[in-house]
Order: C-alpha cells, then sequence, then structure tokens
C-alpha cells in the first residue's frame, strides 16, 4: 500500500503530506497528546488477527504497545518510537525508511521485505525476527540483539553493526533453503559491499570462520559485477576462485594441484613425452603411470633423474609450464594456509 492511499492533511493546500492514522492532518499539524491518546486507544481495541494499515509518518511515541497486529504495508518512515513493544507485530513490505527505534523490543516481529534504509535501531531486541528481504541499506544498530533472527536476502550495503550482538553466519541461512546462507545477490556491486560490512563484523568479533564465508561470497559477487560489465578482471578472478576459493578454500589448493599433475601426466602419455635417461635412443612408450610419475617429479622440481623428455622444443616447453606451475602452486597453498589460519 502506498502513501496515496491515505487522505492529504487538511491544514491547506500548503501542505503536502498526508494524514497520520486516526488524525485529519499530518504529524507536523496535529496536535501531539490528542493523536497519541488515540492511537494508544485504537491499539487497545485492535482484533489482532485483522490487517491495519497505518501512517505514522515522522510520528514521534512512546511506550506503546503494537505487539502481534499485522501492519503490513504500513509507512513508519522517518518516526521516532521510545521504548515501544512490537512483539510477534507484522510490518513485511512496510516503509520504513528513516525510522528510528530506541529501547524497543522487536522480539518475533515480521520485518520480511521492510524499507530500512537509515533506520536506527538502540538498545533494541530484533531477536528471532523475520528480515529476510529487508533493506538495510545504511541502518545503524547499536546494542541491538540478532540472537536466532532470519537476515537471508537482506540488502545491508554501508550498514553499521559494530554494536550488533548475536550475529553469525547461521542468522544468513535459508530455512526454505535448506540452510544455504546467503544476502541479497541480485546485484553483485551491491552484494559484495554487503558481504564486506559482515566480514569486518564477524573479524572484529573472532568468528573466522564466519568471515571466511562473507570474505569468499563477497568476492564471488564481485566476479559477478566484473561480468555484467564485462571488465577483464573477471578472468583472473574466476582462476583465483578455481585454484584456492580466493585463499579462503586450501583444498581447493591441493585439488587443483593434482589436477595439474594428472592433465600433464595424460598429455605426457599422449604425446609420449617421457624417457628413461638409461637409454635415451629408445623410443619405446613409457607406461601411463610412468607418465604421471614423470609429471608428478617434474611438478615438484625433485627431477631425478630417471625419467627425462625426449627432445624437441614442444616437449621442452610442456615440461617447463609444469615446472613453473609447480612452485607457483606450492607458494600460494603456504600463502593460503597463512591467511586462513594466522588469524587463530
Amino acid at each position: 500500500m502506498t502513501s496515496q492511499t491515505f487522505p492529504k492533511c487538511s491544514f491547506g493546500e500548503k501542505c503536502a503530506e498526508f494524514a497520520v492514522s486516526f488524525s485529519s492532518f499530518c504529524w507536523e499539524h496535529s496536535n501531539p497528546k490528542e493523536f497519541l491518546a488515540s492511537l494508544s486507544a485504537e491499539l487497545k481495541n485492535r482484533h489482532v488477527e485483522k490487517p491495519l494499515v497505518l501512517n505514522l509518518k515522522k510520528v514521534v511515541c512512546e511506550n506503546l504497545d503494537f505487539s502481534k497486529i499485522n501492519f503490513s504495508g504500513s509507512i513508519l518512515s522517518q518516526a521516532h518510537f521510545s521504548d515501544c513493544h512490537f512483539v510477534g507485530t507484522h510490518l513485511s513490505n512496510s516503509n520504513m525508511i528513516g525510522a528510528r527505534f530506541d529501547g524497543c523490543d522487536l522480539v518475533g516481529s515480521d520485518l520480511r521485505n521492510a524499507h530500512l534504509t537509515r533506520a536506527i535501531f538502540n538498545h533494541c531486541l530484533l531477536s528471532h525476527s523475520d528480515l529476510r528481504g529487508a533493506y538495510l541499506v545504511e541502518a545503524h544498530f547499536n546494542e541491538t540483539d540478532f540472537m536466532a533472527s532470519l537476515l537471508s536476502g537482506t540488502v545491508l550495503w554501508n550498514a553499521d553493526f559494530r554494536g550488533v550482538k548475536n550475529l553469525r553466519k547461521k542468522n544468513f541461512e535459508n530455512p526454505d533453503a535448506k540452510g544455504l546462507a546467503a544476502l541479497s545477490e541480485k546485484h553483485g556491486l551491491v552484494a559484495f559491499e554487503s558481504y564486506r560490512t559482515i566480514k569486518h563484523y564477524f573479524y572484529d568479533q573472532g568468528f573466522y570462520e564466519d568471515a571466511s564465508w562473507a570474505a569468499y561470497r563477497g568476492l564471488t559477487m564481485e566476479r559477478k559485477h566484473f561480468f555484467e560489465t564485462r571488465d577483464p578482471r573477471y578472468f583472473p578472478s574466476l582462476l583465483m576462485d578455481i585454484l584456492s576459493g580466493y585463499t579462503e578454500k586450501p583444498h581447493r589448493v591441493i585439488l587443483s594441484s593434482l589436477t595439474v599433475v594428472l592433465l600433464f601426466g595424460v598429455l605426457y602419455f599422449l604425446l609420449n613425452v617421457p624417457q628413461a635417461s638409461a637409454n635415451l635412443n629408445s623410443y619405446s612408450r613409457i607406461s601411463f603411470l610412468d607418465s604421471i610419475y614423470f609429471s608428478f617429479i617434474t611438478f615438484t622440481t625433485v627431477g631425478f633423474g630417471d625419467l627425462v623428455p625426449r627432445p624437441g622444443a614442444l616437449f621442452q616447453l610442456l615440461t617447463c609450464a609444469e615446472a613453473f606451475s609447480g612452485p607457483f602452486m606450492a607458494g600460494l597453498y603456504i600463502f593460503t594456509l597463512t591467511r586462513r589460519y594466522a588469524a587463530h
């Protein structure tokens, strides 16, 4: 529901605002005491199961109980709520841009797809709340509890999470997608910035495994942005993901190394590259296992000398390429381990 559904403020043509609920005037031109008294009476007499769309734009109130009422699609933008209760309240798809909540209890509230851009939460409880798909762009959280809240698919661009409590990777898991943890990834660059925001929070809190997840997903979204904008940096980014998971997945370096050894071994066997150094004049085919063995000692630059490449520029180029890749992959593995676990 949009603001156009509500009547215009009766103050006059000079006021372009819409009237707040239960009043003929906008907040600026209404009598605060009379309006808050009417609002409090309406809330007490309200049936919990019946939906109620409110316009509370710029309203300033305290100690009101909005609990368990369906306010989906309401307008609470720029409103200021102090010590109010929204326990189990339905506020999905609501416009809450620039709203401020001080000491409010939003435990178990439904905030799915709510627009909370530049909203401020001070000493609030958002535990067990459902924020899936919500827009938390440039939102600020100070001493706010997110225990067991659902944040899958949220947009956290430039959000301030420095004062958040009980936030973990598990909060971003979607219960409808078998535990897949992700923010909104519709726009690659926005998702990259959002993941970076929570990565810094996790690092500061010492949640290194969660920070690793956020770092990897963020760089994956950066690669998505490169692809969408046809940026040539897409290809080295893709290569780093394949080789090491952006240095967040050490096991990928091992798998990549084994793949290189196997591929070169197959190539050596097909081209009959290796030969026994004891019989250089013989062109008998080396077995497949011997080709894999030759590939392994070339990759590790061990060079026992029992097998050598046959003469020829192509054969020498292949062995040089693999010999170069070996120390590179070893260095990448050491760097990945150091970067991945040094913080622990």
